[in-house]
């Protein structure tokens, strides 16, 4: 089989076989979303049914903007509804990128179809053609506010990834690779992170699609008159495909992958993967973004609002859904609500560790404030809202859904009050993940 590009005829290639399979399995149905332990996910529908989506961005104040097959608009961020239209470009266009600019006055607009860039000023709405590039994949900026371009000069060509010179319309190949486009993104210290995907067969093998990083020394030497071999680059992690990219406040990586469906993390010193959502059978994940939080971190059984990453997923047939993929804590409850009368009563716990340990707290009421500890198993703090006063502490096995039931028997103590929250951890000597909501408890 002739090898398909990825940058931007492979992706219309990829996205429309994907929608001829979808069509031809309609009838059977797409499988809902599932996020990892540890992480809980949320879904909204932001495009028609058949839109071809080709890009989003998260703009500067916090509101979204989505190619939605015909115009680049923006969406609130609060419930995905329509705010108003940003650029629409004449006749049928495939997009492939939207890319936000340092000071997000600009979104960049990938025009696959007219090998074209746009710059939408955000502040006029008025969008002005700025660069001619062959099948543009994906814009990213590094930290000094440098733009880079991945594109193609057709099948079975390689790719390259390039500095733009928006202001004279010019460009200066730094990264060359004998593979199809990859994603792009970099990191604090301005590393770039891309991948090479495999796209010898349909869908591409698995574990075929490298990601690499290229050092902000070797990106600067290449600037100029030489350029950098993709292939000299250190390999971090074999994954099933690549479609988009983007780091979280760890620096941890997270790929997404239409071809198979997943969300995957990897950490960028490690290389170790971890598993954050499976989109569904014949289902993708597509262009992905992290926001920062304000509570903790982006990290499993965390507090919900420490990050989270936005997704497209899409079946390229039956919907279009941005899926905001975030921490869960660990669920406490009673049978009985917070106030629990003489009897049995029942003790759940849900979504903690699998086959973990679950640490109950148990204290005499709750505290003033949050109390954030530093945890040296983890790189995530604990959160706790017991006055650790009188603590008593039990253990419990979790069983393999994360989860603990027992009865317990309230033998009638008037009124006395206490607090309690579970701590889940993989072992009694770590790690040690994160705690649940605290409860506050009046045993009557």
């Amino acid at each position: 089989m002739a090898r398909f590009e990825r940058s931007s005829r492979g992706r219309i290639w990829t996205r429309a076989a994907l929608a001829c399979a979808a069509a031809a399995m309609a009838a059977r149905g797409a499988s809902a979303q599932v996020a990892d332990p540890g992480y809980g996910l949320d879904e909204l529908t932001i495009a028609p049914p058949n839109a071809f989506l080709g890009g989003f961005e998260v703009l500067a104040n916090g509101n979204w903007a989505l190619y939605d097959g015909t115009s680049v608009v923006e969406l609130s961020s609060v419930d995905g509804s329509f705010v108003q239209s940003l650029f629409t470009p004449q006749g049928f266009t495939f997009g492939a990128f939207l890319t936000r600019s340092p000071d997000g006055a600009t979104l960049y607009f990938g025009d696959s179809s007219a090998n074209q860039i746009w710059a939408i000023d955000l502040a006029t709405q008025q969008a002005t053609p700025v660069l001619s590039v062959n099948f543009p994949f994906d814009l990213a900026f590094d930290p000094q506010g440098r733009g880079f371009v991945t594109w193609s000069a057709g099948f079975g060509q390689g790719s390259h990834v390039s500095l733009c010179d928006f202001a004279n319309g010019t460009l200066d190949d730094v990264v060359d690779s004998p593979e199809a486009s990859g994603p792009l993104a970099f990191d604090a210290d301005g590393d770039l992170w891309t991948a090479l995907p495999d796209f010898s067969s349909f869908p591409p093998k698995p574990g075929a699609t490298e990601l690499i990083e290229v050092a902000k020394g070797d990106l600067d030497a290449a600037v100029g008159a030489t350029s950098y071999d993709a292939l000299l680059a250190p390999v971090h992690a074999q994954l099933d495909g690549a479609y988009g990219i983007a780091l979280d406040d760890a620096g941890d990586v997270v790929v997404s992958d239409s071809n198979y469906g997943t969300l995957i993390e990897i950490d960028a010193q490690t290389g170790a993967q971890r598993q954050l959502a499976w989109a569904g059978v014949r289902v993708g994940f597509l262009f992905v973004r992290y926001v920062d939080g304000a509570h903790g971190v982006f990290e499993p059984w965390q507090p919900a609002d420490g990050g989270e990453l936005l997704a497209i997923r899409s079946d390229f047939f039956s919907f279009n859904s941005l899926d905001r993929v975030h921490a869960a804590r660990p669920g406490l409850s009673l049978s009985t609500g917070p106030v629990v009368p003489p009897g049995p009563f029942d003790l759940d716990v849900t979504g903690a560790t699998p086959n973990g340990l679950g640490l109950l707290f148990l204290s005499d009421g709750l505290a003033g404030s949050e109390l954030q500890l530093r945890n040296r198993t983890w790189p995530a703090p604990l959160f706790f809202d017991l006055d650790f006063v009188n603590v008593q502490l039990l253990p419990i096995a979790l069983d393999v859904d994360g989860g603990y039931h027992e009865t317990l028997d309230n033998p009638g103590l008037g009124g006395v009050t206490i607090a309690a929250q579970l701590l889940t951890a993989g072992a009694l000597t770590g790690p040690w993940y994160g705690t649940s909501d605290a409860l506050a408890v009046t045993l009557q």
